[in-house]
């Protein structure tokens, strides 16, 4: 019987699968595999963060992979940070199959909650915690807080609290020229319905989108800097605060920036009137602005368009 000769190169390993903290793993930091290692690089990341609240750490470290931070409220099954769990309700009388008081498997029980930088896709009672830990930790506002302290060029969602720094500008590819191109330089047209705009127009080439031939949409992006963060918006903010403090509530404005076009500002009235109507919009790009004919009212609104002058915009004289 000749003898056999056994490479064990080829004998499949057996994978073992264990949870550990964070802190355990670093134990195993550069001695393991090039796969288990990702996830200790992962763990390193998260700890770097230095929250005590763990999902913090991830929601940073996920929002610097998207470029953007974002949430969204949700009903959720349980909470890691509470005494909420998964949980159903009680049948309420006798059926059939069942008695009052019994379990009624077919009505769980949601807690509403929040979920960070959920995507198109979406999960039914999964979210990250419930509003009262939110609240109770104040999530939100310490997020936003270290993103700007530590300049992290994450685009975070319109609030109440603070301005975003940075903005996240997609990346397509043109269908003519093949260039990547940004969507805050492409040319806009009015959607189908009349409702708003979308990029179009390529800025190399001039080629428009169509209806069935679409620029290619990338995961690419990079960040640019928010204009709202220009010197002459800074100015104007703070003087309509004054302008606010002084004026019969009829005649309060607020500053809005664009959400489709973001070099595009409007001061608008505050209060609702089958509207609110713009009184001056301008745009940071071109130092160009318009003041509405009907509702800019030069005895009461001649300091906006002045601040503008000052930073060298024109105004669009129309016939």
């Amino acid at each position: 019987m000749g003898n056999t000769n056994i490479n064990i190169n080829t004998i499949n390993t057996k994978i073992y699968d264990i949870k550990l903290t964070a802190q355990e793993l670093l134990f195993l930091d550069n001695k393991v595999s090039e796969s288990a290692q990702k996830i200790i690089n992962i763990a390193k990341e998260e700890l770097s963060y230095n929250f005590d609240l763990p999902i913090m750490n991830e929601i940073i470290r996920i929002s610097l992979q998207k470029g953007k931070l974002s949430w969204t409220g949700k009903d959720i099954r349980s909470c890691s940070y509470c005494d909420k769990s998964s949980s159903y309700q009680k049948h309420m009388r006798n059926g059939k199959y069942h008695r009052k008081g019994d379990i009624n498997y077919d009505k769980p029980i949601y807690y509403y909650g929040i979920k960070f930088n959920e995507g198109f896709v979406t999960i039914k009672g999964h979210g990250d915690l419930c509003i009262d830990c939110l609240n109770k930790y104040n999530v939100i506002n310490r997020l936003i807080d270290y993103i700007i302290e530590n300049d992290l060029s994450i685009e975070i969602q319109k609030n109440s609290y603070k301005e975003s720094k940075y903005l996240k500008d997609n990346i397509r590819i043109c269908k003519n020229c093949n260039s990547e191109i940004q969507e805050s330089k492409m040319g806009r047209e009015s959607t189908l319905m009349g409702n708003g705009t979308f990029p179009s127009i390529c800025p190399l080439c001039n080629s428009k989108s169509s209806f069935a031939n679409n620029h290619k949409i990338t995961d690419k992006f990079v960040m640019i800097n928010n204009p709202a963060f220009a010197e002459e918006i800074k100015i104007l903010r703070d003087y309509i605060k004054e302008f606010n403090n002084k004026v019969d509530d009829k005649y309060k404005v607020e500053l809005y920036q664009d959400n489709n076009i973001i070099t595009h500002f409007m001061i608008k009235e505050l209060t609702w009137k089958n509207g609110k109507h713009t009184i001056i919009d301008f745009n940071v790009n071109s130092k160009r602005y318009n003041k509405d004919k009907y509702w800019f009212k030069y005895d009461i609104h001649n300091e906006f368009d002045k601040i503008l002058d000052k930073y060298g915009y024109v105004e669009n004289k129309k016939d």
